[in-house]
C-alpha cells in the first residue's frame, strides 16, 4: 500500500516537471578540455556556460508580434 502511494506521487511529481531533470551531451574529450580549460580560466562553470550558449545560439527569432 505504501508502494503504491510512494510510486503514484513519484509519477505525479514527474509528470508535473518532466524537464527539471538533467541530461548528458556526448563530446569528445578533445572538445570537453578546451571547454573545461576556457572555464577554468574565466572562472565559470561548465554547465552554465554551455546552457547559455545553446539558448542564446539556438533560440528561435521572435517577429513583430512576439510570436
Amino acid at each position: 500500500m505504501i508502494f503504491v502511494l510512494l510510486l503514484s506521487y513519484f509519477l505525479y511529481i514527474y509528470n508535473k516537471n518532466p524537464m527539471k531533470r538533467s541530461k548528458n551531451l556526448k563530446i569528445t574529450p578533445t572538445t570537453h578540455k578546451i571547454l573545461k580549460d576556457y572555464c577554468n580560466e574565466n572562472g565559470l562553470k561548465m554547465f552554465g556556460f554551455v546552457e547559455k550558449i545553446i539558448k542564446e545560439t539556438c533560440k528561435k527569432p521572435t517577429d513583430l508580434y512576439g510570436e
